[in-house]
């Protein structure tokens, strides 16, 4: 009796949903055939639409962020979600904050659906920022279930250099177990912190996620890009309004509304360009493959090399380029008529084969010696694409102005300048088919050919030369070789540093002697925005000791906006004129125990930030000083 009860349920289920699919059809249509294919309407009640727009700010283009509310309005889905970025922040100012977020939500009051927020770092820049967040929001981060899916919502701003806090991530997981019988779970964010640094944070979520259908999402890089982990979906979305070179769809820059239908089969995606309809994973793992040598390629990587002499006779500008995929590349150069030179240009299309290399060399000279600060630009418009019509959309063009002076290089490897027992010294020309020359220690030139090793202190110099004697300029770096650091004695420690704040309109760091601190204190970072005395114009000296777990070479990245100094035992370990290839780094060799720094920052406009990273050889992955690094005297 008990089973014929189940099986009549069971039926009545099932005519039940399928007459609700059908009882608001009516039709004339009275035949056995009929002019549809059937009536399965997707008008299930459990099934719903929501939308996520993207990164408004950094670098916003005004008017596009409007335009995606009113294409919301149009397509009306249940709910609007965002990744964050809506405000351009980086300020201390509360009634700039104010006045940032007025105008942000005069704009998403438009939308005639719920919109729920998300803080990116545009959002919330420093605690100021923070409290205001929390007095017009509440939450930083929060969940919700509608209709049996659960929606968790993350602050990545939440730790330094954009991670989860222990707390947040407890609350994830927390979340996740309370929820344990949803058809789908949702993670939203900013920052893409799958692929950071989170201390194991990140992973424990992932780990907690395995067992369960779930989709992850976050911006701020301002480049589309789908990927399956863990057998869910990945997603770092474009702009909706966001600073963007707006290359096209395979290479991930546009902007776009992403468009999810919740079904009983999982969500269906797809991204509604302001101007179009994408895909889901219209830019992906294959499409970046192919992407990132062409906008690698568009650097125009090249070397100039001219004759000796202090005035400019000829010259050879050599383009270098590599096609790591598995479909051959076209080039097509236009070098504009140039009034002083002579160009031998490259006719019709140069061909970059496939997993292969590519040196185009064009020649220049001159009728008369020139002065080199008398010569103009050599001016090209480029493209570069792939071969075949299927990868039509492939494809890159631009301009580009080559200055008429011998190349300085930067093709030495090693990026510090300071070693403890024994150096290697390797100078990775990509321009394979030129002869490299070289002397060390004012030497007699000699050609390289492998690795020099050094063991004491060393001052080289390379250069590249080409059969017409062709040359560019010298790169010149100095290598020497540093004893350990004694560590000094220290009683009565506390976790942090000792600050002193100052005010002024500088343009470079200022001598502190001379200078009376505004406010003195104790912190536990360098979180320099925490501390602000105000949104300009000032500068911190932070004083204490590192903790030296071992004796080892340790080797320092410091990135400041504006600028900074770090000092270790009184010796200058980075400053703006230590920087090599770009970055401000420095190395010291430190015995076991406490060490003294200073750090000194000036903060002239703009956005405040001061980072310091350490590390014990150049191939390993630098590592952020957290709170634990640093201790000062009670």
């Amino acid at each position: 009796m008990k089973s014929k009860l189940l099986l009549f349920s069971i039926t009545l289920f099932f005519m039940t949903g399928a007459f609700a699919q059908k009882k608001d059809f009516k039709s004339d249509v009275d035949t056995r055939l009929k002019p549809w294919t059937n009536l399965d309407f997707y008008n299930d009640p459990s099934n719903f639409q929501f939308a996520i727009v993207s990164d408004r700010n950094g670098g916003m283009r005004r008017g596009v962020f409007e335009q995606g509310v009113e294409k919301l309005n149009l397509v009306m889905p249940e709910f609007v979600l965002c990744v964050g970025d809506l405000i351009s922040g980086y300020t201390t100012d509360t009634a700039l904050i104010a006045k940032q977020w007025d105008e942000v939500n005069q704009i998403i009051l438009g939308l005639k659906m719920p919109f729920f927020y998300l803080p990116g770092n545009h959002d919330i820049t420093n605690k100021v920022m923070e409290k205001e967040w929390e007095k017009r929001y509440g939450k930083r981060y929060y969940s919700f279930n509608y209709k049996n899916v659960l929606f968790i919502i993350l602050d990545s701003n939440d730790d330094d250099d954009y991670n989860l806090t222990r707390t947040q991530t407890d609350f994830v997981l927390n979340a996740l177990k309370g929820n344990e019988g949803v058809r789908w779970t949702y993670i939203l964010m900013h920052h893409p912190i799958w692929t950071y640094d989170t201390g194991g944070r990140f992973p424990e979520i992932q780990e907690a996620l395995k067992n369960r259908k779930h989709t992850v999402i976050a911006g701020h890089e301002h480049r589309y890009h789908h990927e399956e982990i863990n057998n869910a979906n990945y997603y770092i979305l474009a702009t909706t309004g966001a600073g963007s070179a707006l290359l096209g769809e395979p290479f991930g820059q546009f902007d776009h509304i992403s468009w999810i239908t919740m079904s009983d089969n999982g969500p269906v995606m797809a991204n509604l360009k302001l101007d179009g309809i994408l895909p889901h994973d219209i830019a992906n793992e294959r499409t970046r493959a192919m992407a990132e040598p062409l906008i690698s390629n568009s650097k125009l990587k090249h070397l100039m090399l001219c004759n000796p002499g202090a005035k400019f006779t000829n010259g050879t500008l050599y383009l270098s380029f590599t096609n790591p995929s598995e479909t051959d590349m076209v080039l097509n150069l236009n070098f504009f008529h140039h009034h002083q030179l002579a160009i031998e240009t490259p006719g019709g299309d140069i061909s970059i084969p496939a997993g292969g290399e590519k040196q185009v060399e064009i020649a220049f000279k001159s009728a008369k010696p020139l002065d080199y600060n008398q010569i103009d630009l050599i001016c090209t418009e480029w493209e570069i694409k792939y071969d075949g019509y299927e990868n039509r959309k492939f494809v890159l063009q631009g301009k580009s102005q080559f200055a008429v002076q011998p190349t300085k290089t930067e093709f030495i490897t090693k990026n510090i300048n300071s070693f403890l027992d024994k150096a290697e010294i390797d100078f990775a020309s990509p321009f394979n088919n030129l002869t490299t020359v070289y002397s060390a220690n004012k030497t007699s030139v000699k050609p390289y050919a492998q690795p020099v090793q050094i063991e004491d202190n060393t001052t080289f110099s390379f250069q590249i030369k080409n059969n017409k004697n062709e040359m560019s300029s010298n790169e010149i770096r100095e290598f020497r070789k540093i004893g350990y650091l004694e560590p000094v004695n220290v009683a009565n420690t506390e976790s942090g540093l000792k600050y002193a704040s100052f005010e002024g309109n500088w343009e470079i760091l200022p001598d502190f002697s001379n200078l009376n601190p505004l406010k003195e204190g104790i912190v536990t970072d360098i979180a320099v925005a925490d501390i602000a005395p105000r949104e300009d114009h000032w500068a911190l000296v932070y004083n204490g000791f590192i903790k030296i777990e071992e004796d080892n070479l340790y080797i320092f990245r410091v990135i400041a906006d504006d600028a900074a100094r770090f000092y270790i035992g009184g010796e200058l370990v980075t400053d703006e004129k230590t920087k090599i290839k770009g970055e401000n780094v420095g190395a010291v060799a430190l015995k076991k125990g406490f060490h003294p720094i200073r750090i000194e920052y000036l903060e002239k406009e703009g956005n405040q930030r001061l980072r310091c990273y350490v590390k014990n050889r150049e191939q390993d992955d630098w590592k952020f000083m957290e709170s634990g690094w640093f201790w000062c005297e009670k």
